[in-house]
């Protein structure tokens, strides 16, 4: 694997975002599929009487107003390549009045130290301006549309490179009712794009420019002259005003004290269009994690009077060299932040490390540090949200962790998918800890299909709840169950497959809210059935899961529910690394406490498929 191979397109190969309009679209299923696929989806959640309601409540939505909602999905699926359109950001994200910290960020660590990048105080500059040159490579790649697709299958299923116009110079805007995306990045087909950087410390923030007067990119030791000013500053000079706090305030607060801090000056416009236009945002913090679990749990808090919480993508920059890499998740899903990781990771382990003495020979950048005229309200605004994010505290836990007995090399072994793997094994760790069978959600990659994001599968599947009954079951063997572990898996596979391929349940249910809510109509009894809820439907679901793919790049957002989890692994050949998210005033979970269990459960799983696989020989 090399980066070359991975990100680089042949001369050849056509524009990157071109590419994107040879993908089909976006399948809208049949509403009797979804419904049959829903219904089956719930048995293992309800009683005879719940269930028996919930199919008297399917039917009745299936031939009466469902099947009216699901006319307006056809007709706007033949206008729209992608029925769902802007509604998954729209509804499923900006009408959330939460703050994004620590709620609705994606934040993953570095880990640098696996591509021999010391992570040390007296690296900690060259570090960093090495990850922002290779950053504004990245950047440069998409600005001039010629970054690779990525693909899978040996190169037979493309994906959709949309979401890459997401990553740079993109924030989401709050609004008092609803927030919206604002896109300032332009690939050099359609103009000029914003160039300069933002960099942010002590509650003040810098930008300079990213581009020579040739266009060309600066160089590493470039960068480090300009870090080392601004590093001078933060060390020796006063903390800042701190206007980024109000970004982590309630949004629709934040939304009224944005347009104040817009009203007051011409040049406050012009200084918040900086802030939001920049290609990124590098934040130092002065904190110096031990280790990567912590600087996971400080990615969530941390030195929030720097940073911008609304920036579509940022690089948290600790004092002892540790960083990590976080993302507004409206704006682009968890796969951009892979690639941008393993591209970040591939870049330090190829490209040498540059001659430092360059920087000493090279023009110095100009630093332009920002400031806002601020009134008395705004002031007291800031206070107010400091202490109000002082008084809430670490209210989500974040653990890092691998288990590192076997990775996929094993489960390949015994002729199992990994990911589905992995995915039975979490939840039985799930069901031995609290007794009873989770609501889980998984991820579904969707971008195989024009301007494709995500579908939910609802890991949980039949033969996943007939492994974890039997698991607690004295009278099933360990055959027995090994044999309903391998069936759990391979059935997995089989959803996850049909998913991908439009065969899915929840955004089918979530366009045909859109759908009424869009309508101004009453929203259908179907949403308010208990079993809705209690088997996930609407963002209720107690396992939120995702992987990253095979590399050991790992990342988190906080769990959908006060009493759940945010489970997300990425699995190597010998290893599944681990992020696991919980509350921290939940009397019902613990995330090291299930983690423990989850990788007990890898240790005995493994022992029974061994016994199977020696049975099956004899």
């Amino acid at each position: 694997m090399d980066r070359a191979s991975l990100y680089f397109m042949s001369k050849d190969d056509k524009n990157t975002f071109d590419f994107d309009e040879t993908l089909p679209s976006l399948p809208l299923p049949e509403l009797r599929d979804t419904m049959e696929r829903y219904y089956s989806c719930i048995q293992s959640f309800g009683s005879k009487e719940e269930l028996a309601q919930a199919r008297k409540t399917i039917d009745e939505f299936q031939n009466g107003v469902g099947a009216q909602l699901h006319e307006q999905l056809k007709k706007r699926a033949a206008g729209m390549r992608n029925w769902l359109g802007t509604w998954w950001e729209d509804y499923g994200y900006h009408l959330i009045r939460m703050p994004l910290l620590p709620y609705q960020l994606m934040v993953m660590p570095s880990q640098l130290e696996m591509v021999g990048v010391p992570e040390t105080p007296e690296y900690m500059l060259k570090s960093l301006a090495r990850h922002i040159h290779h950053s504004l490579e990245f950047w440069d790649l998409t600005r001039k549309s010629s970054i690779k697709p990525l693909s899978s299958n040996g190169g037979k299923i493309k994906y959709s490179s949309a979401l890459y116009k997401h990553f740079f110079s993109t924030c989401r805007v709050p609004g008092e009712e609803q927030d919206h995306i604002e896109k300032h990045f332009l690939t050099k087909d359609e103009g000029k794009t914003p160039s300069h950087m933002l960099i942010s410390g002590k509650g003040r923030q810098f930008i300079f420019d990213c581009v020579h007067e040739d266009d060309t990119i600066l160089s590493a030791p470039e960068i480090l002259v300009a870090l080392q000013r601004v590093r001078s500053i933060l060390d020796y000079e006063p903390l800042g005003d701190c206007v980024p706090t109000l970004s982590h305030d309630e949004r629709s607060t934040w939304a009224r004290n944005r347009n104040r801090l817009r009203e007051i000056s011409v040049a406050n416009k012009e200084t918040l269009l900086l802030v939001e236009s920049a290609c990124m945002e590098i934040c130092w913090y002065e904190q110096s994690p031990k280790d990567y679990e912590e600087s996971c749990q400080l990615g969530l808090y941390g030195d929030l009077h720097s940073r911008w919480a609304d920036r579509s993508s940022s690089i948290i920059a600790f004092r002892n060299g540790r960083c990590n890499w976080t993302g507004e998740h409206s704006c682009y899903d968890g796969t951009v932040s892979i690639s941008y990781a393993t591209f970040m990771q591939l870049s330090f382990l190829e490209v040498p490390e540059p001659d430092w003495a360059e920087a000493e020979k090279g023009n110095v950048l100009e630093v332009k540090e920002l400031h806002f005229q601020l009134d008395d309200s705004l002031k007291s605004e800031i206070k107010r949200v400091q202490k109000d994010i002082d008084d809430r505290g670490i209210d989500v836990t974040v653990t890092f962790t691998a288990f590192d007995d076997y990775g996929k090399d094993f489960m390949k072994t015994h002729r199992l998918h990994p990911d589905s793997f992995v995915q039975v094994v979490m939840q039985w760790a799930y069901y031995q800890m609290h007794k009873e069978i989770a609501p889980t959600y998984e991820t579904a990659l969707m971008r195989q299909y024009y301007n494709g994001r995500t579908e939910t599968l609802r890991s949980c599947t039949a033969a996943v709840a007939d492994f974890l009954r039997a698991s607690s079951n004295k009278q099933v063997g360990d055959m027995s169950l090994a044999r309903a572990f391998r069936r759990a898996v391979d059935e997995h596979k089989h959803f996850m497959n049909e998913a991908r391929k439009g065969h899915g349940i929840d955004r089918h249910l979530f366009g045909l809210w859109c759908a009424a809510y869009e309508s101004k109509m009453d929203i259908p009894a179907f949403y308010d059935d208990p079993m809705y809820t209690k088997s996930g439907g609407g963002g209720n679901f107690v396992l939120s899961s995702s992987t990253l793919g095979f590399t050991a790049n790992v990342g988190f957002v906080a769990p959908m529910v006060f009493d759940g989890y945010g489970v997300f692994y990425s699995i190597t050949s010998e290893a599944v690394f681990i992020n696991t998210t919980a509350y921290r005033d939940s009397m019902k979970t613990s995330a090291r406490k299930f983690n423990d269990i989850f990788k007990d459960s890898f240790r005995r799983i493994s022992v029974l498929l061994e016994q199977l696989a020696k049975e099956s020989k004899l």
